[in-house]
């Protein structure tokens, strides 16, 4: 197995699945504009610099004015005033763990080993990695602290002595139960438990 890595954290990962969030949103819409509109996004900037609006708002206007609908002239707007259109996974990862370095080099042993094991989707968030299930459910989640790298876990029978899991961790609203760890091996064992509890229901 190995890890498959995507590029947009949803902010409904807090729930059950990896719908849409903002980013993959906007992603959906502009890979969508040559369909839906006649012309790729490449193509709207172009047009855009040609007409050479005031502000973002007379730019919005324009679009909409040549049958863009709302959220797609917004897209086209934010990539106009030069928003990147992808995140960038590995950057997200790193500035997470900016200043953990002890804590990155374990998160990477640990996803290296689970993703051997099983397969995974590690989908980066501002704020915290969470690892996806085939079923495209959390059941894991990382998170650098000062007391050591947090994994947020899913189910509440464990081998190992766990902690209450906290919001302000990441991760899912199923979880209730989480570890610090300060070693490969219980990281992966943490994280490879929470991963059947999720296939069994637990």
């Amino acid at each position: 197995m190995t890890r498959r890595i995507t590029s947009s954290c949803t902010k409904s990962a807090i729930g059950e699945s990896m719908a849409l969030g903002p980013k993959a949103m906007g992603e959906a819409i502009a890979a969508n504009l040559k369909v839906k509109t006649g012309k790729p996004l490449e193509d709207w900037l172009a047009s855009l610099d040609a007409e050479q609006p005031s502000d973002a708002k007379a730019a919005a206007t324009w679009l909409r004015q040549q049958g863009l609908g709302h959220f797609q002239a917004q897209l086209v707007v934010q990539k106009w005033n030069g928003e990147p259109l992808y995140d960038d996974p590995a950057q997200i990862v790193a500035d997470l763990f900016e200043g953990f370095d002890e804590q990155e080099r374990l998160y990477n042993r640990v996803v290296d080993d689970v993703s051997a094991r099983y397969e995974v989707v590690v989908n980066p968030c501002k704020g915290y990695v969470p690892l996806y299930s085939k079923r495209n459910r959390i059941f894991a989640s990382f998170k650098p602290t000062a007391e050591g790298l947090y994994i947020g876990l899913i189910g509440s029978s464990f081998d190992f002595p766990t902690v209450p899991h906290a919001r302000s961790l990441g991760g899912s609203e199923r979880m209730v139960r989480g570890r610090f760890v300060a070693d490969a091996e219980a990281g992966v064992e943490a994280v490879c438990q929470s991963y059947e509890n999720e296939e069994n229901g637990d």
